[in-house]
């Protein structure tokens, strides 16, 4: 038997903080983001009131060391689940631009060797990494600039997505990937991606 999924990933989203170079410069950061995300919010996502939505920020230096320049990450809530929640992102900067945040997901095949709850993984392929937006469940590490998420299928948590991104030069890149898909009750992934990108 043979099933496709498309991951559903993602996080709470935290970051390095940065210096300001003009005071005052992130509440600006914070409305514009704001404005963007009312103006572009994914179909998916909940419509926010602009006048009561404080959303969380986080600083974080983008660029070289020559030319680096302050940036937010500015989070929104976009869907609610029974143990899961999404967020969208977006980085909006010291000089006012706003761009949208997106995280690589890949696509993957898993073929099992019987049906049934005692189904065993016969193989998992990846077949494709798009990039998407929305993101699930997330955690992040300021140390390493990396961000985490783990992505449960169901309740009891033992069929699941890991995943790990590194922010390097302007995006995040996918550093590690995981795949438990037995439903077995036993924490056993199989790592289908596992690289140093930095």
């Amino acid at each position: 038997m043979r099933n496709s999924f498309i991951l559903a990933a993602s996080t709470v989203l935290l970051a390095m903080p940065g210096v300001a170079q003009e005071e005052g410069w992130q509440a600006d950061a914070v409305a514009k983001a704001l404005d963007y995300h009312v103006a572009n919010r994914p179909k998916l996502c909940i419509k926010l009131d602009p006048s009561q939505t404080q959303p969380a920020s986080f600083e974080l230096q983008t660029g070289e060391e020559t030319a680096a320049r302050q940036t937010l990450i500015v989070e929104f809530p976009c869907q609610f689940g029974a143990y899961s929640v999404t967020s969208v992102y977006l980085l909006s900067d010291q000089h006012g631009t706003v761009s949208e945040i997106v995280f690589p997901f890949p696509k993957f095949d898993i073929e099992y060797d019987e049906e049934g709850a005692d189904q065993t993984v016969k193989n998992i392929v990846i077949y494709e990494t798009p990039y998407r937006r929305e993101v699930c469940n997330p955690s992040y590490d300021a140390s390493s600039r990396t961000m985490s998420e783990r992505n449960n299928w169901r309740e009891q948590g033992d069929a699941y997505t890991e995943t790990r991104w590194g922010f390097k030069h302007g995006k995040f890149e996918i550093s590690y990937f995981a795949v438990d898909a037995t439903f077995s009750g036993e924490d056993d992934p199989i790592v289908m991606i596992d690289r140093d990108i930095w």
